[in-house]
């Protein structure tokens, strides 16, 4: 007879050919808490997240499937997975890697790898032209803002030759410095997707619970005198 786990992963992995991730990772949530020392179940379950672009929950389940099972080459591939969806695939490079020394002879690893290498060497070589393009096309606004005020105004601004090489010069500068900033906020946007997401409701909760602290005590004295004072005021016109 199955067992409750096995059931669940079942039903985990009949939504996951269905497309259903969100309900596979619920049946592999309630799978993991009968079985909290399987591998299996933390990696099936980090693909369900990765298909949802959980990045970092995908993360937390592989790191804990690596951990149950440092042997098992699946959990470093699962890791390798997710970095590379990240956009970090210097980190998915070494996680393949260390998933084929355990199996080297496993084709999807290697299939992995060669798609790392390809993506890594096509992200170096777009950080380089980047900059390039950006300051060509800087230096081209630069020289069509120059000939316009020559040729275009009845009095030039840009009279001498200097200016119009700063004015060209700048404008080439500013477009490099876009295309660095631009490319900090890739990276930026890379890192932050592993990072732990803000829980809302816990930074409510405590929020809520420091409030009534904050109040003085001279506060709560004032409460209290004001509320003995409408009660007497009630007394008397009642007795009145």
């Amino acid at each position: 007879m199955k067992t409750r786990a096995e059931q669940c992963k079942e039903e985990g992995n009949k939504c996951m050919k269905d497309g259903k991730f969100t309900e596979a990772v619920i049946h592999y949530s309630e799978a993991v808490k009968h079985e909290p020392s399987s591998a299996i179940l933390h990696s099936n379950r980090s693909l369900a997240f990765l298909k949802l672009d959980q990045l970092y929950l995908a993360m937390e389940d592989a790191k804990q499937a690596i951990k149950l099972e440092p042997s098992w080459p699946k959990g470093f591939f699962r890791k390798g997975e997710i970095e590379f969806k990240a956009g970090q695939y210097q980190q998915a490079l070494v996680s393949y890697k260390r998933a084929m020394i355990l199996d080297p002879s496993d084709s999807g690893i290697i299939s992995a790898i060669n798609k790392t290498n390809k993506e890594m060497a096509k992200d170096k070589k777009e950080a380089t032209r980047t900059p390039i393009l950006y300051t060509i096309l800087g230096l081209v606004v630069g020289a069509l803002i120059v000939s316009a005020d020559q040729f275009l105004t009845k009095a030039p601004a840009l009279k001498f030759l200097p200016l119009q090489v700063v004015l060209i010069a700048g404008c080439g500068g500013i477009g490099f410095a876009i295309a660095k900033i631009k490319r900090y906020l890739i990276v930026s946007q890379r890192d932050s997707s592993l990072e732990e997401p803000l829980d809302l409701l816990k930074e409510m909760g405590e929020h809520h619970e420091v409030t009534p602290q904050n109040s003085s005590p001279h506060t709560t004295t004032s409460h209290t005198h004001h509320s003995q004072a409408a009660g007497r005021q009630r007394m008397r016109k009642g007795k009145a």
